[in-house]
């Protein structure tokens, strides 16, 4: 779909969002890694992991609120397993996860990088897991099981009260309620790739109002902190065409556009990232790519594509960066298992890691990032 929207900028008045006024002045821009498994790793490894991207100029980790099963994974060894946040029924809380994330929170805040929360999945209706929401509201592998949860007034208040609980959270090593500790936390997504599973809804534009709705609560919560809100990759796979969503880009509650793409060539980025960016800031958001992958078989490779979205200016965090292993090494003590295909290791000859994220870190970013990424 394609939007026609006016520029504020071409009319000579500067986009405000939530707290910080968007110039089209010099601002770097940064870049990332996604890593499912981080708050399961021992004490060790995610010192290791967090160190070394700190040395390559890395600026953002995006973690999950999710459950592990102790074992290898992707390249990640989790050494004991943790329950879902809701892992018995709707509103009864196992705080396990939030603790085991809020001492990851206090070891990157210390390297100055600050992290990505997604509170929920939107796959967990079937497609990559099945939890309390899907066995409520529908579980399968249809592109359509999480319509009832999108839809449902009574799913909408218990989803707000996770994300109540999760906001809420206080901080053990800063004593802060999450959602007031804008030197450790970026943003929140609201849910990752919210609609996943609710196709006919995303490309309807959202009518019950599920994105901008829980955004609105979400941001009463965080009430001006310099905590943002992000859309978390709407639809998934750009390729559904939904990450750009009207009403998530005109809804004042959202902060930041996530954009998630697989897709193969470097062309892609080139091609597309200057018009989203254009698109999100002529609604006063900021852009950013929040999942992209790649395999061996792709046309392009990890360094051209990092090389595209650089170029564009356009900060990333890669799905995902891996601490061991990523599939296409030998393994020194043991190969994980559940490998997708998309992993970079960070020391693998798949893609220059350092490379990617330094070369982020030195380019002229396209949007204004001061005050929130130093």
């Amino acid at each position: 779909m394609k939007f026609t929207l006016v520029s504020l900028l071409a009319l000579g008045s500067a986009p405000v969002i939530r707290g910080l006024t968007l110039q089209k002045r010099a601002s770097n821009s940064w870049g990332g890694g996604n890593l499912y498994f981080l708050h399961g790793l021992s004490d060790s490894d995610q010192e290791y992991y967090i160190n070394t991207l700190a040395s390559d100029k890395a600026k953002a980790v995006r973690l999950w609120v999710t459950e592990l099963n102790a074992g290898c994974q992707k390249g990640s060894k989790v050494v004991s397993s943790i329950p879902d946040l809701e892992p018995d029924s709707i509103g009864t809380y196992n705080d396990t996860v939030l603790d085991a994330l809020d001492g990851v929170l206090a070891k990157l805040v210390t390297k100055g990088i600050k992290a990505i929360i997604s509170p929920h999945d939107g796959n967990a209706f079937g497609l990559n897991s099945c939890d309390v929401y899907g066995k409520a509201y529908g579980c399968s592998k249809s592109d359509s099981a999480g319509d009832s949860f999108y839809s449902s007034t009574t799913a909408k208040s218990q989803y707000d009260a996770r994300m109540a609980h999760v906001l809420n959270y206080k901080s053990r090593s800063s004593g802060k309620a999450w959602s007031q500790w804008g030197e450790a936390i970026l943003a929140f997504d609201i849910q990752n790739e919210p609609f996943q599973q609710a196709e006919d809804q995303a490309s309807n534009n959202d009518p019950n109002d599920w994105l901008c709705g829980r955004a609105g609560n979400m941001n009463a919560l965080i009430n001006n902190s310099g905590v943002k809100l992000a859309t978390g990759g709407v639809g998934g796979d750009q390729s559904h065409g939904n990450n750009l969503m009207p009403k998530a880009i005109e809804c004042s509650a959202i902060d930041l556009i996530s954009i998630h793409g697989y897709v193969g060539t470097a062309n892609f980025w080139s091609s597309n990232l200057p018009s989203m960016e254009s698109t999100a800031a002529s609604n006063n958001k900021l852009l950013y790519v929040e999942e992209w992958g790649v395999t061996t078989s792709d046309t392009d490779n990890f360094d051209s594509q990092a090389s595209a979205i650089n170029g564009a200016g356009i900060p990333f965090v890669y799905w995902e960066f891996t601490p061991g292993p990523d599939g296409t090494q030998n393994c020194w003590t043991g190969c994980c298992t559940g490998y997708d295909g998309y992993e970079v290791g960070l020391n693998s000859t798949k893609g220059n890691v350092q490379q990617a994220l330094q070369s982020a870190a030195s380019r002229s970013a396209a949007q204004d990032w001061s005050g929130l990424i130093d």
